[in-house]
């Protein structure tokens, strides 16, 4: 595969944008990394690598970064909050930056957005949704995503853009979904009383589709759902971890009353310390739904691909960077 080089990578300090700046840093792609000054990178720039301060609230810092730039891999966002105006102005009036500082290049060759399975809603009537379905978004999160989303469509007849929708991400550095791990370890896992399967994505993974999506010129004008293919319930996940980490532990099912208590208790802390906090009553609206999978069969077959790490290696993988960073003990 020839490297589209230079590109830009929007939210290039965050989980997936580290992974997708090392993994073109491995190629010898030229890369310019959008991140703010109070951003610290996890991992050490190649010489190919090119530190641009900016954000993508900020038009002319954009521009600044994406000058001779062939593609863009526009990740930057607010994952979780409950204002939602603040969530416009990141998620969808960021992308509007990127999209106005595009049009100013020639010769560009691709935008790809990386919206989120959350822009297209849960499946509904039906197991697994898809990318013919209709999005109905569940929470202010994936409300944004989808403005972003429209935003990125609208500018498709100036420039190349393809949208990707993971589904949830998990793998080396990950946060967030690190709370079950964390549980499993500890011997208790606390999880919501209702029936839900979701989607998974490893990180590693979802960098090859990133990358086969920007390259791809079948990929042009289209949008796709990133997954491994299948739908695991929290108990399940949680399973897979104890195997891989030879533990036992005992499961609590949380009344769905504490969980609602507990995320309005987020909101408010939110308030006072203005940090976004992990659950809150937007994040309960997602929780409500049975069925946040995804069907990942229009990527493999316009795209070829295909997940490297089915569930139980990507969970072992996971586990290893967690020990060797030492956020779990063995």
């Amino acid at each position: 595969m020839k490297y589209f080089s230079p590109v830009l990578i929007t939210g290039a300090s965050g989980f997936v944008g580290s992974h997708l700046a090392e993994a073109l840093g491995r190629e010898k792609v030229k890369v310019k990394l959008l991140v703010r000054k109070t951003s610290r990178l996890p991992f050490v720039p190649t010489p190919e690598m090119e530190i641009c301060y900016g954000d993508v609230t900020d038009l002319e810092s954009v521009r600044q970064a994406a000058q001779g730039t062939e593609a863009i891999y526009h990740l930057a966002g607010i994952l979780r909050g409950s204002n939602y105006d603040h969530l416009k102005s990141v998620n969808a009036e960021g992308t509007r930056n990127v999209c106005k500082a595009v049009e100013e290049i020639k010769g560009f060759k691709r935008l790809l957005y990386v919206s989120s399975l959350s822009a297209a809603g849960p499946a509904r009537e039906k197991p697994e949704i898809n990318e013919k379905d209709t999005c109905r978004p569940a929470s202010f999160y994936g409300e944004t995503k989808l403005l972003g989303e429209e935003i990125a469509l609208f500018y498709r007849d100036k420039f190349p853009v393809t949208i990707v929708r993971p589904a949830a991400v998990y793998g080396p550095r990950e946060t967030d979904i690190f709370a079950y791990f964390k549980m499993v370890r500890q011997g208790l896992v606390a999880i919501p009383r209702l029936t839900q399967k979701v989607s998974f994505i490893h990180v590693l993974d979802l960098v090859e589709a990133m990358i086969l999506a920007v390259h791809s010129p079948k990929a042009v004008g289209q949008t796709y759902f990133v997954s491994d293919g299948k739908g695991y319930s929290w108990e399940e996940f949680s399973a897979f971890i104890g195997q891989s980490l030879k533990r036992s532990y005992l499961t609590f099912k949380v009344p769905m009353g504490i969980v609602k208590i507990v995320a309005i208790l987020g909101e408010v802390a939110e308030k006072l310390t203005g940090k976004a906090s992990m659950l809150n009553v937007d994040k309960v609206k997602e929780a409500a739904f049975p069925s946040w999978v995804c069907d990942n069969r229009k990527i493999r077959e316009e795209l070829g691909f295909n997940p490297r790490f089915e569930i139980q290696r990507g969970i072992e993988n996971t586990i290893q960077f967690y020990h060797s960073a030492g956020w779990l003990k063995p």
